[in-house]
C-alpha cells in the first residue's frame, strides 16, 4: 500500500520531545543567591577550607592586620586579640549559623505544620485549643522570652536550637492555619472524601501539597530571623559558648577594639548584615513568583 504524501512527510519529521523549562533560573535574585551559596558552601566545607584552627591561637600573632590593611596573605583577615584567624573563624561561624538556622526551620516548620492541619481541617475543640495556644505563643517578645529561657537553661547551640524551634512554629500555624480552612473546602478535596478518603490521607496527600508554597515563603524568611536571633543572642554571651566560633561572638569580642581595630568588629557585622539581607530578599522573590496573587501583575 503506497503512504499518502502527508503521512510520508509526517513519518520523516523529527520527534520532537518536551523540554523542561528553566526560565525561572534566569529570574533568580543573582546577587543574593550568590552570597548564599558562598555561605552554604563555607558552612558544608569548613573543615576542609579553614586555613587555621579557629579555636586555637598564638598570642604571639594577637591583632595582626588585615591584607587590605598591610597584613599578608597567610592570614587575609588579620588575627583577634587571641591571635586566631579571623578568615577561618569567620567560616566556622558560618557553619554554627547554617546548622542552627536549618535546623530550627526544619523543626519548627514541621510543628507548625502539623499544627495547623490538626486546627485547620479537624475544626471545633481542636481548633479552639490550638489557635489559643498559638495566640500565647505569638504574643510573647520572641527575643525576651529567648533571652530569658537561654539564661535560665544555660547557653548551647542545642538548647538554642530547641528554644527557637519552641519559640518559631507559631508563625506556621498561624498562617498555614487560614490556608487550611480555605482548602479543605474545595471540590478536589470533598471528591477525595466521597471516594473514601480518611482525614489522615486527606492532609497528608490533597492538602499538604497545596500549602507547600507559603511553607517555603515562610521558611526562607525564618532562616534569616533565626541567624539574626543567634548572632544576637551569641553577642549577648547566650548563644553559642566560647571559644566556639560564631558570628555574634565575634562581633562582641571585638567591641573593645572598634577604635583600634575597628575590622575585628566591622567583618563579622558586614557578613551577618549580608547573610539576612540575601535570605529576605529571596523570600521577598520567592513570595512574588510562587503567590499567583502577584504573578498575575
Amino acid at each position: 500500500m503506497t503512504a499518502l504524501p502527508h503521512e510520508a512527510d509526517a513519518a520523516t519529521l523529527p520527534v520532537r520531545r518536551p523540554r523542561l523549562s528553566f526560565g525561572w533560573v534566569r529570574s533568580l535574585p543573582k546577587l543574593p543567591v550568590a552570597i548564599l551559596v558562598i555561605v552554604l558552601l563555607a558552612g558544608v566545607l569548613a573543615p576542609l577550607i579553614q586555613p587555621h584552627d579557629p579555636i586555637e591561637g598564638d598570642l604571639s600573632l594577637a591583632l595582626k592586620e588585615p591584607v587590605f590593611n598591610g597584613g599578608d596573605w597567610d592570614y587575609p583577615l588579620g588575627t583577634d586579640h587571641q591571635g586566631r584567624d579571623v578568615l577561618s573563624r569567620l567560616v566556622a561561624g558560618a557553619r554554627v549559623s547554617i546548622l542552627i538556622g536549618f535546623s530550627v526551620v526544619i523543626g519548627a516548620g514541621t510543628i507548625g505544620v502539623v499544627i495547623a492541619l490538626l486546627a485547620g481541617y479537624l475544626g471545633g475543640w481542636v481548633d479552639q485549643v490550638l489557635s489559643r495556644l498559638t495566640d500565647v505563643l505569638l504574643s510573647m517578645p520572641f527575643l525576651l522570652v529567648a533571652i530569658a529561657v537561654v539564661g535560665a537553661v544555660g547557653a548551647g547551640v542545642r538548647n538554642l536550637m530547641l528554644i527557637l524551634i519552641f519559640m518559631g512554629w507559631a508563625q506556621y500555624a498561624r498562617v498555614l492555619r487560614g490556608e487550611v480552612l480555605r482548602i479543605r473546602n474545595a471540590d478536589f478535596v470533598r471528591l477525595a472524601r466521597v471516594n473514601g478518603a480518611g482525614p489522615v490521607r486527606l492532609m497528608a496527600l490533597h492538602i499538604f501539597p497545596n500549602i507547600t508554597n507559603t511553607l517555603i515563603v515562610l521558611a526562607t524568611l525564618q532562616l534569616g530571623t533565626t541567624i539574626l536571633i543567634e548572632a544576637t543572642l551569641s553577642f549577648l554571651g547566650l548563644g553559642v559558648p566560647p571559644p566556639e566560633a560564631s558570628w555574634g561572638g565575634m562581633l562582641n569580642e571585638g567591641r573593645p577594639y572598634l577604635t583600634t581595630q575597628p575590622w575585628m568588629a566591622l567583618i563579622p557585622g558586614i557578613t551577618i548584615m549580608l547573610t539576612v539581607l540575601a535570605v529576605n530578599l529571596l523570600g521577598d522573590w520567592l513570595r512574588l513568583r510562587l503567590d499567583p496573587r502577584f504573578r498575575q501583575l
